[in-house]
């Protein structure tokens, strides 16, 4: 029989796909309960419907998001099914934000059963098409427009007689030339003249397969007018047969089509744009139902596990009480309650650590060297047996940030010093900090049993914990928390550590009114502790009190 915390381990893995889902995917994702009532949404719903996950939880989507223009007969055919446990797919409809703004709404609802087949839970993705509707809507008034400029433009003529070889122009073929009536001379050399340089041969080569074949000369070419204007026209002339050849129609007929080939490029301009969001909407969507998919049916599968056992230890532990096993009883009872508890732990961690960053900062300046003390003495308060050291946190700046956030990161680190020096006979905590890119760089130095350098990446990922020593309790995501606050503020947080010779955690954080990210910062930690390593007078603080 495996040990929770292997069944747990393979629940992380899915924890993280669903992390990536919520924080990665271009669609709005929202977790209802059975009764349809909002429990989660992420920041993308947030940002497109304005209704907050404060907001939102308890409330009924439909009672959210529906208004005026919202289709009722396609709000029912949502809903039935729904009540059926049926799975809804690419349903749209109308929608209205927390400003009272339409917007068009693409659903995907899948629902999620219990083990015994109920529905608990409903995943929704929602992707909002309104910018494609919008482009569909314009591509159609220009198809409209483009109809129109065919039915009002004007034909320019240009008869052709053979005897003479003369030519003659309809006002027409003046205007579009933007000449006078008469003021040059109405030839075929004349007029080949106005013809865009690049587009000549092909043109003479167009006239010459005509009058080979006696085909129908049509072809669209560009000219530039008298006054400089870019122009497109259209030709038109069907070729005469004169005994056994064909010679030049005796009317031509030239149509400015300027405005037609405009409103042609805008609609290919156009179409493209709506392929490619198309393509990008089906690729984030086919992505994120991927996900959305494993991750259902992954979780609902590795939530079994867990139970299964907790279940099975809870047989054991009856069996052993009527048996009058009392030990076994009690051993079999503490896995049940520890497997309980750990995996509480990581599922509050993950929901604390998808929900970080969905409200606004609220920075203000922050004396360190006076909420220090008071955030150390909360810390130290958890390990009220182990006695410890202070140096130089009267040397700490005031910072600009957000005060409830950065007492989240500076206690997550003096805990971890707490932890990861526990074997020693006092805890050392020194404190530097130095002027650096516009900001204050902060460190803390510990004197635990430090980590190897090709682990100084990992142990900022979410749920990544040090090798060793495994002994010490933890869930992987206080580092993870204070690198997404840290990098809220526009900050950076690095690590440098040796075994057995502690760890250094440096904290940069920038200016108030300062650029973020002004110059790349060192990432060997050097800048925090670059000078001589005097030992401040510092503080020592023995508890002699224990936990009660």
């Amino acid at each position: 029989m495996l040990e929770a915390q292997d069944e747990l381990d393979d629940l992380t893995s899915w924890l993280l796909i669903l992390e990536r889902i919520v924080e990665q995917s271009a669609n709005m994702v929202v977790i209802t309960d059975a009764d349809q009532r909002i429990r989660w949404v992420n920041q993308t719903y947030s940002k497109v419907t304005g209704w907050s996950l404060e907001e939102a939880r308890g409330q009924k989507a439909g009672h959210l998001l529906r208004g005026p223009a919202t289709d009722v007969s396609t709000a029912q055919a949502i809903g039935h099914p729904l009540r059926g446990g049926l799975s809804v797919s690419g349903v749209e409809m109308t929608n209205y934000r927390k400003c009272g703004d339409p917007y068009t709404v693409l659903l995907n609802i899948e629902p999620i059963r219990n083990t015994g087949g109920k529905v608990v839970a409903y995943f929704s993705i929602q992707s909002d098409v309104t910018d494609r509707r919008v482009l569909e809507h314009r591509n159609r008034e220009l198809q409209h427009h483009l109809q129109e400029a065919q039915k009002l433009a004007r034909l320019g003529r240009i008869d052709f007689n053979p005897d003479t070889r003369l030519l003659r122009w309809s006002p027409e073929v003046f205007d579009i030339l933007e000449l006078a009536p008469g003021q040059i001379r109405q030839g075929f050399r004349e007029l080949l003249g106005f013809v865009a340089e690049e587009a000549q041969e092909e043109l003479r080569q167009r006239i010459a397969d005509a009058l080979a074949e006696g085909t129908v000369f049509d072809h669209e070419f560009p000219i530039l007018t008298s006054q400089g204007h870019r122009r497109w026209v259209r030709c038109r002339g069907m070729p005469e047969r004169h005994v056994t050849s064909f010679r030049p129609p005796g009317t031509w007929t030239i149509q400015d089509v300027t405005v037609y080939r405009e409103l042609i490029e805008q609609k290919r301009l156009t179409n493209e744009r709506l392929k490619e969001m198309v393509a990008d909407r089906t690729r984030h969507l086919e992505e994120a139902n991927r996900s959305l998919e494993a991750f259902s049916h992954g979780l609902s599968h590795d939530l079994k596990k867990p139970i299964r056992h907790m279940v099975s230890y809870s047989e054991i532990a009856r069996s052993a009480m009527s048996e009058g096993d009392l030990d076994a009883a009690r051993h079999y009872s503490a896995k049940v309650v520890a497997a309980g508890l750990r995996l509480q732990s990581v599922i509050d961690g993950m929901l604390a650590f998808s929900r970080l960053g969905r409200g606004a900062l609220h920075p203000s300046r922050i004396d360190l060297a006076l909420r220090m003390p008071e955030w150390l003495e909360e810390t130290a308060s958890s390990f009220s047996t182990q006695p410890y050291e202070v140096i130089g946190i009267e040397r700490l700046p005031t910072v600009w940030a957000d005060p409830v956030l950065i007492q989240e990161v500076w206690c997550n680190l003096m805990d971890n010093a707490f932890k990861y020096s526990g074997m020693r006979e006092v805890t050392r905590l020194e404190w530097n900090a130095c002027p650096l890119d516009d900001g204050w760089t902060v460190s803390l130095r510990d004197n635990g049993c430090g980590f190897d350098a090709s682990e100084q990446a990992h142990v900022f990922e979410m749920f990544g914990r040090l090798k060793n020593p495994t002994n010490i309790e933890g869930d992987g995501i206080g580092l993870a928390l204070c690198r997404r606050i840290v990098q809220s503020h526009d900050g950076r947080i690095w690590a440098e550590s040796t075994p057995e010779h502690g760890s250094v955690f440096h904290v940069w954080l920038p200016c108030e009114g300062a650029k973020s990210a002004v110059r790349p910062l060192r990432q060997d930690g050097q800048a925090a502790f670059n000078g001589p390593q005097t030992k401040l007078p510092g503080h020592r603080l023995s508890h002699a009190h224990h936990e009660p």
